[in-house]
């Protein structure tokens, strides 16, 4: 139903906290979109490619959830705007179709491209054709909450203790609530093709 495309950490000799963080983060959603969607036996709720190291590969397994995915969730970094592998994911997607269904009410405004902030990265540094998608801003319970998760992202949320967990708990469950109605409001063409080798490797780049 969904995919997950962030930027992995080049490899280094001492482990990081990252890559567990977006784990969890991806664990949590995706129960929640699980939750949220009464997934049968078989479907699956999302796709992230947890063993891709900085962007090495193209599994069949990544290739078939880009084609096949309904909602994409790019989690926005400074690292994310200069990764190959992500401007590759965000091209498969984007060139698939999509139509919004005539019955279709949308209680979010929800699209199939729902950028999150992971960390803190100026809107106006990122890349024209990301700055086009509104960031995901959901509608919190206390306004201060939803400030605190746009100068902080999730990653920040989760270093400033029970406050930033509490505001993170609330801001994935919301990011689940958008990922269902998007999901319910689109239909996005299938693309069981998918290439990594036509698809543009920067953002803003035409393919080759």
């Amino acid at each position: 139903m969904f995919f997950i495309s962030y930027a992995h950490r080049p490899q280094r000799a001492r482990p990081t906290r990252d890559a567990h963080l977006v784990r969890d983060f991806y664990d949590t959603l995706y129960g929640h979109v699980d939750e949220l969607l009464g997934l049968q036996a078989g479907q699956e709720a999302g796709f992230m490619d947890a063993e891709m190291d900085g962007g090495q590969r193209w599994s069949d397994d990544l290739a078939y959830a880009i084609g096949h995915c309904q909602v994409l969730v790019p989690l926005i970094s400074p690292r994310f705007a200069g990764s190959e592998w992500c401007a590759r994911e965000w091209h498969a997607f984007t060139r698939r179709s999509h139509r919004t269904f005539p019955t279709a009410t949308s209680s979010h405004g929800a699209t199939p491209i729902i950028p999150v902030s992971w960390t803190p990265f100026p809107i106006e540094q990122l890349p024209g054709e990301i700055r086009a998608v509104q960031l995901f801003t959901p509608a919190l319970p206390q306004p201060e909450m939803a400030r605190l998760y746009q100068s902080e992202g999730l990653y920040g949320l989760l270093q400033l203790g029970e406050r930033g967990l509490e505001v993170y708990e609330a801001v994935v469950w919301k990011l689940a609530q958008w990922i269902a109605d998007a999901f319910w409001t689109h239909d996005v063409e299938t693309d069981k093709d998918v290439d990594f080798r036509g698809l543009a490797t920067e953002f803003g780049e035409d393919p080759t």
